[in-house]
C-alpha cells in the first residue's frame, strides 16, 4: 500500500497508466492541461499518443490559458517575472535597465507567453523558452556598429505574431526603428520618430511597448512616455501626472524608468524605488497615484535566467531557482508565464503547423533592408512625414 501523501509520477503507476490509456482524448487533455511544463515534457516519453497530444497547437494554447488563469486566481501569487541573473557569492544580481546597462553584455529584451527574447551581443538576438530549453537564433539585423540601442519584445495577439523591436539614434533627436516579425521571419523598417529614448528596454503593457524618451530639440527637450502599439506599429505619447511632486521628484531626473505594478503601468526613479507613480486606468492622466515603497505589494515569483555566454538548446537548465518577493524591487522586470510555446514555430497559438509565405517582392525588399542600414533612416527629415506617431 502506498503511503498517504507520497507523490509519484504517472510513469511510475502501471495500473493507473493502463486505465489512463483508455480515457477519451478530451478527458486526458483536461487532466494533462493542469500539469507543470516540466512534467509535460517528461510525459511525452510515456506514450506516442501523449506526445502527439501535448505537442498539438490547440493543447499548447489551452495549457497557456490555464496557466494564466491559475496564476490570476492564486491568492498567494499575483504575477511572475523573469530577470537576467548571475550568481555572485551566493546572491543573485539582476540585470536592470539603469545607468549600468551598457556595462553588461547580455540582456533580456522582454517576455511574452513563456517566450523570452535575449541579446547575448549587439548583433545577436535569441528567442528562448526557459522551460522547454528551446532556443531560436533570429536573423541578424544590420545596425550601426556603435551607439546605444533601444529594445523591445512583445506579442501581437490580433495577428498571432511575436515582435522584436530595435531602435538606433539618428542625429541628436531622432530614432530609427526596425521590427522583426516571427511570422515573416524578417526585419523591416517601421520608420523614424523625433524622439530619443532614455530607457533602453521597452515595458510591455496592454499590447504596447513603453519607453522614457526625450522629445524636441536638444535646447528644448521634454521628457515623455513613448508607446508603440504592436498591433498597428504606431507611436504615441502616454499622459504623465499633472502634479508638481512628480515633476520635481521623478520627471526631472534622467534616471526615470517604467514598470508594471499590480497590473498597472508605473513610473519611478530607476536608482531608488521609494516613490512610485501608478497609472490605475491606462492612458488616463487623472488616474495617476503616488504610492510609497512601504505600500503593501502583492507577492510575486521571480524567475532568474542564467547569464551565460552560450544558450544551447536542450543541454542545460536555463534558470536558477526562482525566488518569492513582496517588494517593488522588480517592478521593472517583464512578466513571465511558464509555457510550452515554441520559439521555432511562427504561428504557434492559432495555426498549428506552417508559417505563411510572405509576398516575394516584399520579402526581397525586406531582406535587402535587413542587410544594410535602411536608406529610409539615412534621409534627413524623413520622420514626421511618415505619419506613424502622434502626440
Amino acid at each position: 500500500m502506498r503511503p498517504s501523501g507520497s507523490r509519484v509520477s504517472m510513469e511510475q503507476l502501471p495500473e493507473e497508466r493502463v486505465s489512463i490509456e483508455r480515457l477519451p482524448e478530451e478527458m486526458l487533455a483536461e487532466i494533462l492541461i493542469r500539469s507543470e511544463v516540466r512534467d509535460l515534457i517528461r510525459y511525452k516519453s510515456v506514450l506516442n499518443s501523449w506526445k502527439s497530444l501535448i505537442s498539438r497547437a490547440d493543447f499548447i494554447k489551452a495549457h497557456l490559458e490555464h496557466s494564466y488563469r491559475r496564476d490570476s486566481e492564486n491568492d498567494k501569487i499575483v504575477k511572475r517575472r523573469i530577470v537576467m541573473s548571475v550568481m555572485l557569492y551566493g546572491n543573485k544580481r539582476s540585470n536592470a535597465d539603469n545607468i549600468y546597462f551598457d556595462s553588461r553584455k547580455r540582456h533580456i529584451l522582454g517576455s511574452s507567453n513563456g517566450l523570452v527574447c535575449i541579446t547575448p551581443s549587439r548583433a545577436e538576438y535569441l528567442l528562448i523558452n526557459p522551460e522547454t530549453r528551446e532556443v531560436n537564433k533570429l536573423k541578424k539585423p544590420q545596425i550601426p556598429d556603435a551607439g546605444p540601442l533601444t529594445y523591445g519584445f512583445g506579442y501581437n495577439s490580433s495577428k498571432d505574431d511575436y515582435k522584436v523591436v530595435l531602435g538606433f539614434g539618428k542625429g541628436s533627436s531622432h530614432t530609427c526603428f526596425l521590427i522583426f516579425s516571427s511570422k515573416s521571419n524578417l526585419w523591416e523598417v517601421i520608420g523614424e520618430v523625433d524622439y530619443t529614448c532614455i530607457s533602453r528596454v521597452g515595458v510591455l503593457h496592454r499590447g504596447a511597448l513603453h519607453w522614457v524618451a526625450y522629445h524636441g530639440s536638444p535646447d528644448d527637450k521634454q521628457q515623455v512616455i513613448l508607446s508603440l502599439d504592436l498591433s498597428k506599429d504606431k507611436f504615441k505619447e502616454i499622459p504623465q501626472p499633472d502634479d508638481m511632486r512628480y515633476k520635481n521628484d521623478v520627471a526631472s531626473e534622467g534616471t526615470m524608468r517604467l514598470g508594471t505594478m499590480d497590473g498597472c503601468l508605473c513610473v519611478f526613479d530607476g536608482m531608488c524605488t521609494v516613490k512610485i507613480w501608478v497609472m490605475n486606468e491606462y492612458n488616463v492622466r487623472q488616474s495617476w497615484e503616488l504610492v510609497w515603497r512601504g505600500h503593501k505589494t502583492k507577492t510575486e515569483v521571480v524567475h532568474h535566467l542564467k547569464d551565460i555566454k552560450y544558450y544551447r538548446p536542450k543541454k542545460r537548465f536555463l534558470c536558477h531557482k526562482e525566488s518569492v518577493v513582496q517588494t517593488p524591487d522588480f517592478i521593472w522586470a517583464p512578466r513571465y508565464i511558464p509555457s510550452l510555446v515554441s520559439p521555432r514555430v511562427c504561428s504557434n497559438l492559432v495555426s498549428p503547423h506552417v508559417c505563411s509565405t510572405p509576398d516575394k517582392k516584399r520579402q526581397e525588399t525586406s531582406i535587402t533592408n535587413s542587410r544594410k542600414v535602411p536608406k529610409l533612416c539615412l534621409v534627413p527629415g524623413s520622420s514626421s512625414e511618415l505619419g506613424n506617431h502622434e502626440r
